[in-house]
């Protein structure tokens, strides 16, 4: 059990804002590289929230399950908010919760896994830092490209409050698997959940993203720990 304690921690609420990304050679290094490039797809732009709104009733008014079920499960979490330089917010609207399986949902509202909840949705939150779609979509031409001969992303991956998570590009069409083409979007995690639209709320953004984005490894824990009904 210590050993799965450590495993479980959940990641400090202060990281740096120059922390919120890691370089895509080297995982967990800072990144160090800014004179870069950006490209932009059509879809990229950022929308305001209504003037004066907090974050916590833009979340409980346009995520209401995503906000009660897992963000909310972050103790202070909406003060950290309030009181960092800067924050980034993966948010999964209705559609999207709606759709997780029956026992996995068992899961997450079990009390028991209250930690483990905890650390599902501190992958949801970059607290001292606001990363835009621009800055993930921003190219890096100081390194060669790839064999198709595209530009390589200047960041590889975001520190979330819950750890590191993979930033790639979308892709669309294609047949089974083959043949799909960049659509210029960005992806996070190993779930590829994309980004579908971003929105800036106080001093921090919110993006929406088409599923969660918390490695498939936090729902081994659930199936490991908690039986739900035992």
């Amino acid at each position: 059990m210590m050993i799965l304690s450590k495993l479980l921690v959940v990641a400090s609420m202060a990281l740096p804002a120059a922390q919120a990304f890691t370089s895509p050679a080297t995982p967990v290094a800072r990144l160090q590289r800014e004179n870069s490039h950006t490209i932009l797809s059509a879809e990229s732009s950022t929308e305001d929230a209504k003037e004066e709104q907090t974050t916590e009733a833009f979340l409980k008014e346009n995520y209401p399950l995503f906000e009660s079920t897992i963000f909310s499960k972050i103790p202070n979490v909406y003060k950290e908010c309030e009181s960092s330089t800067g924050f980034t917010i993966f948010a999964a609207p209705e559609v999207v919760m709606v759709d997780i399986d029956q026992k996995r949902k068992l899961q997450i509202s079990d009390p028991r896994n209250a930690e483990i909840t905890e650390k599902l949705a501190s992958y949801h939150l970059i607290p001292n830092g606001k990363v835009t779609r621009e800055r993930l979509q921003r190219e890096d031409w100081t390194v060669p490209r790839t064999a198709d001969g595209v530009a390589a992303l200047s960041i590889g991956g975001v520190l979330t409050a819950g750890g590191e998570l993979r930033v790639g590009r979308s892709k669309s069409g294609g047949f089974m698997g083959f043949g799909a083409k960049e659509d210029g979007g960005v992806v996070i995690g190993n779930n590829d959940a994309k980004i579908v639209k971003s929105v800036n709320v106080g001093k921090g953004i919110v993006h929406e993203v088409d599923a969660l984005v918390a490695p498939d490894l936090i729902w081994r824990y659930f199936d490991q720990l908690r039986i739900p009904g035992f």
